[in-house]
């Protein structure tokens, strides 16, 4: 073969080798998981806690969990909380530092149709804090200062299957509106879910498989893999000429 024309030609086919290579390496790419994609559902437990200043229970306010799905990261009302009561005016309730418990179940619903007896579909986090409030009657409710006797993070939550994947959840209170006098504004707990794609830490299976092409992939990739070893074949040659 003349100088010049391998020459000329050697480029084209060190490009061939390059794209046949690009090709192949793709066809063998997973896909990593959006976390923006992921449903999940929620549903929270309810509760009630009552006036502390004398031990008939006139006045009470109402912690309502909410349940509904959502996807992704999001912003989430867990309780709803609303006044109850009975007091007149002139003998006020009070709430002093009475303690709430609040309950949230997260449920990875993509695990919900795994097979494995390993999968890990729902999980609980709780939450704890001291409720206040004075000039509690039918007709008013002051609201103090309400402390979180427990983190307002969670620790995160494992969920998911080695066959669906598996997935961290982590709940984090973001605010807390008391509510207003009895037949007013309700109150709002409101929390914030991440969902963060990951291998387990421990238990629960060793993680989620790595990705595997699909057939067709498969089939392409069978295809490609002679043109390329030809395309190597031949620019060995060229050089050796």
């Amino acid at each position: 073969m003349f100088p010049s024309l391998l020459e000329e030609r050697m480029p084209k086919m060190r490009k061939t080798l390059v794209s046949l290579c690009a090709a192949t390496a793709l066809l063998f790419t997973g896909t990593a998981v959006r976390a923006d994609s992921i449903p999940w559902g929620y549903s929270a437990t309810d509760t009630s806690i009552f006036n502390s200043n004398n031990p008939i229970q006139t006045s009470s306010i109402a912690f309502k969990g909410s349940s509904s799905v959502a996807t992704g990261n999001s912003g989430i009302i867990i309780y709803n909380l609303t006044t109850a009561s009975s007091q007149d005016p002139s003998t006020p309730d009070s709430f002093a530092n009475v303690p709430f418990g609040l309950g949230v179940t997260l449920t990875d619903i993509k695990a919900t149709s795994s097979a494995l007896p390993t999968a890990v579909t729902s999980g609980s986090v709780s939450f704890a804090g001291l409720f206040n409030a004075t000039n509690v009657t039918k007709s008013s409710l002051l609201p103090g200062t309400n402390t979180w006797t427990s983190p307002v993070t969670a620790a995160p939550l494992l969920l998911g299957s080695d066959d669906t994947g598996w997935r961290s959840y982590s709940v984090q209170v973001v605010s807390f509106t008391p509510p207003g006098q009895p037949g007013g504004a309700p109150g709002s707990i409101e929390a914030v879910v991440t969902v963060t794609p990951t291998n387990p830490t421990g238990g629960g299976g060793s993680g989620p498989p790595p990705t595997a092409p699909e057939p067709t992939s498969l089939v392409l990739a069978g295809l490609a893999l002679p043109a390329l070893l030809m395309a190597r074949r031949r620019l060995k040659k060229a050089q050796q000429a």
